[in-house]
């Protein structure tokens, strides 16, 4: 038995669907068939990496020293602390 397919409708800018169609055919040879394949391909990846559980070691050592060892709702204070004193700073004069 073979198996099941959907058909999905969707409007796209049309410079962007040109140019998808254009990369498409480059990769996947001007037959058709090609849009497809590289739609599904990129409809593959995007579930596979939106379901997997995100990698945050490569976050690790991105804090400066001065804000390890705080708790979540400590850090988000002293950025809105930052972000207030970067504004005040820098409030534009009408």
């Amino acid at each position: 038995m073979g198996h099941m397919t959907e058909t999905i409708k969707v409007e796209v800018d049309d410079d962007l669907a040109k140019r998808f169609r254009k990369k498409a055919m480059e990769k996947y040879g001007y037959k058709k068939g090609s849009v497809k394949k590289a739609l599904e391909g990129l409809m593959e990846e995007f579930t596979r990496k939106t379901s997997e559980k995100p990698d945050w070691s490569s976050l690790r050592g991105t804090l400066r020293e001065e804000y390890k060892g705080l708790s979540s709702v400590e850090l988000q204070h002293s950025i809105w602390r930052i972000k207030n004193d970067y504004h005040s700073r820098h409030k534009r004069v009408h």
